[in-house]
This record gives structure tokens, sequence and C-alpha cells, in this order.
């Protein structure tokens, strides 16, 4: 009786460990881009989507919603520390010339821009999908940054680009 409880422990310990390697493996065929093995297939090669970060309008009950659990300024925040520390390189979102850690804290000094203003990004990514499993992963290539600017009557009237950041080359 001993041995059966004991095989049915082992066995079910075993398969667990299995199973979870076999996810383990799937995870890292993600990251190595070996996308037929674990069976995702490219469904965009490059898109674009644009997210608002921060609610323009506080009488929005969904907008306020949908933005319950982000905390912009990690990624805010860890942006410009990559940026400072020479991790991440910065672009100009329209010419795609690099621009200077100077370019950068000149930008912060500006009486237009302030870090909390930032309100939305611009991902380009990849998006996959594992056709039989139903599970989807997007790998982002970039960042942009953009912030709010205003009309003489302190209205919201755009979003201008700070600027865009690759990531995850």
């Amino acid at each position: 009786m001993k041995q059966k409880i004991f095989l049915n422990i082992f066995l079910i310990y075993f398969s667990t460990v299995l199973i979870s390697c076999n996810s383990e493996q799937q995870d890292k065929n993600i990251q190595n881009n070996n996308y037929q093995v674990s069976n995702y297939t490219s469904i965009a090669d490059t898109i674009i989507t644009d997210v608002l970060i921060k609610n323009p309008n506080s009488q929005d009950t969904w907008e306020e919603y949908c933005l319950r659990n982000l905390d912009k300024d990690i990624l805010v925040n860890r942006i410009f520390k990559g940026i400072y520390s020479k991790e991440l390189q910065a672009f100009d979102f329209f010419s795609e010339d690099s621009l200077s850690i100077e370019k950068i804290r000149n930008l912060e000094k500006s009486d237009e821009f302030k870090r909390s203003l930032i309100a939305k990004v611009q991902f380009e990514e990849k998006w996959l999908l594992n056709i039989d499993k139903l599970k989807m992963h997007k790998e982002v290539y970039s960042i942009m940054l953009a912030y709010e600017i205003y009309n003489s009557k302190g209205e919201i009237k755009g979003y201008k680009p700070a600027f865009k950041v690759y990531i995850n080359h």
C-alpha cells in the first residue's frame, strides 16, 4: 500500500516536472524566435499601436478603468534612466536620427515638456499567435513616448512625440 502511494506521488511529481519543462521550453522557443517549434505563427510582422497611458478626461470612467493597473511612472522613468545610462539610444520620431543625451536633457528643461505630461505611447511590435492553444505573444521593437500639448485655452490639442527607443535588440 505504501509503495502504491509512493509510486502515485512520484508519478504526479514527475508529470508536473515534465509539464513544467515543456512550458519552459515553449518560453525559451519564444525568446529564441523559434516560433515553428512552439507553434507560434506571425500574424503581424510589424504593427503600430497607439496607447493612451494618461487619461485626458478624469470624467471618462472607461479610460480610468482601462488604466487602473498601469504605473506609467515606472515605464517612463525606466526609459529615461536607460537613455541616461546609455542602455538605450533615443531617436527622433520623424527623422530616425539619433538624439544625444544633451538633447534629451534639453527636452526635459523645456517649458513645454514634463515627464508627467507623457500621455501616449506608440509601440512597434510583432504579434505571434499559437493557433493550437490560442495563446498570443507580442514582441515589442520600439516605444515612442508622446506628451500632451495645449492650446491657448489650456485644453489638450494633441500629443507631440518626445522620442523613440528600440528595445529587445
